[in-house]
């Protein structure tokens, strides 16, 4: 950085971008977060967006981009480097169909957030499944929360035990997953899920994807420093074709940002389709680019017994990924108060419509349902996480719920616009509505399996 008047300019430049992003943040958020319609739409003005594309850009790459990377080296284990990029493009695309399906909608429809779009091309009905849906998501999001912190933790604490990690001695009992799990949520999780104005977490936005990039960094460092042999064959293992899609969902879950890509599109100055194909297509790279390097350098450095979560293979006296442990904590922790909070709201809206339909008339956001909602939900995903020991089962959930927000429902939204009479719609939307479905349903049956047989 140079000195003087270039240095101060080169400061308040820097500082006036973090503080635009910061912003254009928080008014997606906003955007998210308003959930009230009138049913009117001759009483809708067209959105005044200040959205920048590059602001757009961060925005989706941080939607998209989380502790789904720590699974990435496992999945690549599992199906095959080649099956595995090959898998990542065809979601890429189709996750690229959804959004411009989205985008579409959002200009014929001005609808302002996902349930607001759904609710506006579907009804009523479609609509409170949609929020059921939502509900689903951000709970299974809060539980690998939680795993993830936990996971972490232990590593952490192992560090600061002072036991050396290549013996078999074992670690003093506040390193234990049983007692760190409930400790850090009590202490570091619960008091966040009270705040009721969560603009303030917007810069955590921007911390999450450097996070993401820096854990990916590692990742390589550490592939040529360890220098290990990995002797199994890793580029196109025999798999069946059923085993492989087992795996779909964490490559939808990596890609899935449609409930964001709605209101930030709805917030793009001078919005076109073509403007948003732009932020998609430059999105999608970035991401596609940093979950092949994870993917495939981790599966190198471990091979295909690499762990769901990559990290708690490192030595916990590896500097490097206890920075990268520290960072992620740091990431989901500040990401559950908006998962709570659109959860909470999703549940209050479902319950006033549902009462509305026995012509019962509820206060919509009541103090005491917000208490006792906040308090259950945060006292079953503690629990859940807890006797929860697959990272990977939790994000296959969390991925295949996603499948029916970036698939199925934008797929319904394609096969409505049909009606008109464009069969190129209706075989689109009929596509992405099956794999859509049969993703939910094939990971929901093949994970109960799973747990039943008592396998990860």
């Amino acid at each position: 950085m140079s000195m003087g008047e270039a240095g101060s300019i080169q400061v308040e430049g820097d500082r006036g971008r973090l503080q635009s992003f910061h912003e254009q943040s928080i008014s997606v958020m906003n955007a998210m977060m308003s959930r009230e319609w009138d049913g009117n739409d001759e009483d809708d003005d067209e959105a005044e967006g200040q959205g920048s594309m590059m602001g757009a850009i961060f925005i989706l790459m941080n939607a998209i981009m989380g502790a789904s990377i720590l699974i990435l080296p496992c999945s690549f284990g599992q199906i095959g480097i080649v099956t595995a990029v090959i898998m990542e493009l065809f979601v890429v695309f189709i996750g690229y169909i959804s959004h411009m399906v989205l985008a579409d909608a959002v200009d014929k429809y001005n609808g302002s957030n996902y349930q607001d779009l759904v609710g506006r091309m579907c009804g009523p009905t479609v609509q409170l499944l949609s929020q059921f849906g939502l509900i689903l998501y951000f709970f299974t999001l809060s539980c690998a929360t939680h795993i993830t912190m936990g996971d972490q933790a232990v590593k952490i604490c192992e560090l600061a035990d002072g036991v050396d990690p290549d013996t078999e001695v074992e670690h003093s009992w506040y390193c234990k997953r049983d007692f760190l799990i409930p400790v850090g949520s009590m202490t570091l999780i619960f008091p966040l899920i009270w705040v009721r104005n969560i603009s303030s977490f917007g810069y955590v936005s921007v911390f999450s994807v450097f996070a993401v990039f820096y854990i990916v960094a590692a990742i390589i460092i550490d592939y040529y420093k360890l220098a290990l042999d990995v002797p199994e064959e890793i580029w196109m293992p025999d798999i069946g074709i059923l085993p492989i899609m087992q795996y779909l969902p964490v490559f939808t879950l990596g890609f899935q940002c449609h409930m964001t890509s709605v209101p930030l599109y709805y917030e793009l100055h001078q919005r076109s389709v073509a403007k948003y194909t732009v932020v998609i297509l430059v999105t999608s790279c970035l991401v596609f680019v940093s979950y092949m390097l994870a993917g495939v350098f981790g599966l190198m450095t471990f091979g295909s017994k690499v762990n769901p979560d990559v990290l708690l293979d490192y030595s916990s006296k590896d500097g490097l990924m206890t920075i990268a442990r520290g960072a992620i904590s740091v990431s989901v922790i500040g990401s559950y108060p908006i998962f709570v909070f659109l959860g909470r709201g999703a549940i209050d809206d479902t319950i006033v419509q549902i009462a509305e339909k026995f012509s019962v008339q509820l206060e919509r956001n009541s103090e005491k349902r917000r208490v006792i909602t906040l308090l259950l939900w945060h006292g079953l995903a503690l629990a859940i996480a807890c006797v929860t020991s697959s990272f990977g089962i939790v994000l296959s959930f969390v991925g295949s719920i996603a499948a029916l927000f970036m698939l199925f429902f934008p797929g319904y939204m394609l096969w409505i616009e049909s009606r008109s009479g464009n069969w190129g719609y209706k075989v689109t939307g009929s596509i992405l509505m099956f794999l859509g479905g049969f993703t939910f349903v094939w990971t929901i049956v093949f994970n109960v399996y799973q747990i039943a047989a008592g396998q990860s």
